[in-house]
């Protein structure tokens, strides 16, 4: 049996393996994430791989007209909810909504999703707590309500914007919200409904 000459052999594993050094490693961001102008199941910041920015100031007549968007923004009717899915960029759960109402950004402008946690306390990827909480007898339109903070991640939390008082004694008040029960919602809540308390974006805006 006669053998390949080493020599050959030589120069052909060296051609291959220059081809796979000039070819290189596939990378990560061949294919990066971009916002989807319609529902996805893509995120478009995953929390520790974004930049996050400097809170941007909204006032909170934009605050309301964005929520009031989403109403309508479902071929006509209202987002559905789901915790994976998107709409423009924006998660279409409760805390996904509320940062898109208040226009939270990354450092190069894509929609930036909080979730209940992060929005009180921060986290990796995030520029920190972007509310504190306050009275309620300081609630203001654009404001927040819900269960924010340590234990509230996942199904356990909850946050909704809130619009006005829907009686002069202060006990019921109107909100725009993101739920389960058929995405978004224009409707009213007591006080005590679930125990929940109101929170301040820390960079609203009067007017």
């Amino acid at each position: 049996m006669r053998y390949p000459n080493q020599r050959v052999i030589a120069v052909v594993l060296g051609g291959l393996l220059a081809a796979v050094t000039m070819a290189g490693p596939a990378r990560a961001d061949a294919h990066p994430r971009v916002p989807r102008p319609m529902m996805g199941s893509s995120s478009t910041v995953t929390p520790g791989r974004a930049e996050a920015a400097p809170m941007i100031p909204t006032r909170r007549s934009v605050a309301i007209a964005r929520a009031r968007t989403w109403l309508t923004a479902w071929h006509g009717g209202p987002v559905p909810y789901s915790q994976s899915r998107y709409l423009a960029g924006w998660r279409t759960d409760c805390s996904g909504y509320v940062s898109m109402a208040w226009n939270l950004q990354t450092a190069g402008g894509a929609p930036l999703n909080y979730n209940t946690d992060s929005m009180l306390r921060g986290g990796p990827g995030y520029p920190g707590p972007v509310v504190h909480p306050i009275g309620w007898g300081d609630l203001r339109a654009g404001d927040a309500i819900g269960f924010l903070g340590a234990g509230s991640a996942g199904d356990a939390g909850h946050v909704m914007l809130f619009e006005r008082w829907a009686d002069p004694a202060h006990t019921t008040y109107w909100v725009y919200e993101q739920a389960g029960d058929g995405g978004t919602h224009h409707r009213t809540h007591r006080v005590s409904y679930n125990h929940y308390r109101p929170y301040r974006y820390n960079r609203i805006l009067e007017g």
